[in-house]
């Protein structure tokens, strides 16, 4: 894992411009692979703060008919939903899909070299202590059934 720094705050003065303090930021990444599991949430721990850069989503569906959609909603610390992404295309039975979730992708109706999808999360998404990221198939053909496995990249630090 590497570090980045980031300045917020005012400091003592430096040639007419604030000396910015150092806030220390970690980048990090959870992942999820649980099989026969397609509901998956991602709580940020206490006293930490998480801005999410991408969200990877492998999913493979069973042979159960059914059209899945993949959503990824975000909650705060009273269950409250502030933000919900949904991906722009949906998936059928017996399938391996592709998806990526980043600020600033083009959001596709339609697979890319048929199982590559890309769909945008708003820009500067920054989340606080107990906020929660839950990634699911929004149809729950085969909740317990299907194979989902998530990556969220993220930068974290303490406030």
């Amino acid at each position: 894992m590497s570090e980045a720094h980031v300045t917020t705050g005012a400091a003592a003065p430096v040639g007419g411009l604030p000396v910015l303090a150092e806030d220390m930021w970690t980048l990090d990444y959870e992942r999820d692979a649980t099989a026969n599991d397609s509901d998956k949430t991602f709580t940020v721990p206490a006293l930490e703060e998480w801005h999410v850069f991408w969200i990877y989503v492998l999913f493979t569906t069973t042979a159960d008919a059914g059209i899945r959609q993949i959503a990824i909603e975000f909650y705060d610390a009273a269950a409250n939903l502030v933000a919900e992404v949904r991906a722009g295309a949906t998936q059928a039975a017996s399938l391996t899909r592709n998806y990526t979730f980043a600020a600033g992708l083009a959001d596709l109706v339609v697979f890319r070299d048929t199982d590559n999808l890309m769909t945008p999360l708003p820009v500067g998404l920054l989340l606080q202590t107990d906020w929660d990221i839950r990634v699911y198939d929004n149809n729950a053909i085969q909740a317990a059934a299907d194979d989902m496995i998530v990556v969220i990249n993220y930068a974290r630090r303490i406030p």
